[in-house]
């Protein structure tokens, strides 16, 4: 059955840092610092912790996963039922401040789910999230409900502390920011919001020609689907790429911002909330192309 979501049932932001911050003591740190150096030693790094470093991730502790995610449950649970939920699947990039917790069991007992499975996807970089639906489209598939429907919610974090300095985190300036999204499984009913297609990795196009055929490649949709109005959604630098190739660029192409991390796709979706297309989010990694197919019905 095909998974469908609205976007009304997108919720996102990104989160401030706070002036009541935990402050941290010599001792505190030290656990910390300790914590990062076992870690560097375990993955043999030649690093060693920094004060820096440390004293940011401890005063984060505010901005931990589920203390993000808590507040969007919370007011998603003003919208609509989560108690019958099926999956929790929590998406992301960046490690948690928040050490040990199960993120999915916290939402779980929050949201009264009970009976519900959660399970975490961190080691796909800033396509997670992309991943995760077709994990989640799997999951409800083969999930016996007696013919009901099935739901499932989407969670995405990203931090913006880590335990040692990275470059590629920081190019993009991120705040710590999160979003939900809830997603249902119907059978037999037509799709009346946006309905997942498939996910897909394949090689970045290295030639015009493979530029020019991408989209056939990427067999994302039906014939009756081509005719409908193509929305693409990507990072500034790969819109700016697609534009200039005469196959690409009849397209509308929009960009997401990417001090939103994992959460960045999504966020430009609800703003957009297309109707009546079909939709690309497209993510270049390295050599490879990262995408996920949708078609927004009324």
């Amino acid at each position: 059955m095909p998974l469908e979501f609205a976007t009304s049932h997108i919720l996102w932001r990104q989160f401030g840092r706070q002036n009541d911050a935990f402050a941290a003591d010599a001792g505190q740190l030290k656990i910390v610092t300790d914590f990062v150096n076992g870690f560097f030693r375990s993955h043999a790094h030649p690093g060693h912790a920094q004060d820096f470093h440390a004293t940011r991730w401890y005063a984060s502790q505010h901005q931990a996963f589920r203390v993000m995610l808590k507040q969007l449950i919370g007011e998603l649970q003003n919208q609509t039922r989560l108690d019958d939920l099926d999956l929790l699947v929590l998406a992301h990039w960046t490690p948690d401040v928040e050490v040990g917790c199960s993120v999915t069991n916290a939402l779980i007992h929050q949201s009264g789910c009970h009976d519900a499975f959660g399970i975490a996807i961190s080691d796909h970089g800033l396509s997670s999230t992309f991943l995760a639906l077709q994990v989640i489209e799997d999951y409800l598939d083969d999930s016996d409900r007696a013919g009901r429907g099935k739901k499932a919610l989407l969670l995405i974090a990203d931090q913006d502390a880590i335990l040692y300095d990275s470059p590629s985190l920081a190019r993009f300036n991120p705040a710590p920011s999160a979003c939900v999204v809830m997603l249902h499984n119907r059978p037999g009913e037509q799709p009346s919001g946006i309905g997942f297609k498939r996910y897909r990795k394949m090689p970045l196009p290295a030639t015009p020609k493979a530029w020019d055929t991408l989209l056939v490649t990427l067999d994302m949709f039906t014939p009756r689907e081509d005719l409908l109005p193509l929305l693409i959604l990507t990072t500034p630098g790969f819109a700016t790429q697609l534009l200039e190739h005469e196959q690409l660029a009849t397209h509308r192409v929009e960009s997401w911002d990417e001090t939103l991390l994992s959460c960045a796709p999504w966020a430009r979706l609800e703003q957009l909330a297309p109707t009546h297309h079909r939709i690309l989010l497209m993510l270049p990694q390295g050599n490879f192309l990262a995408c996920a197919g949708f078609v927004a019905g009324a």
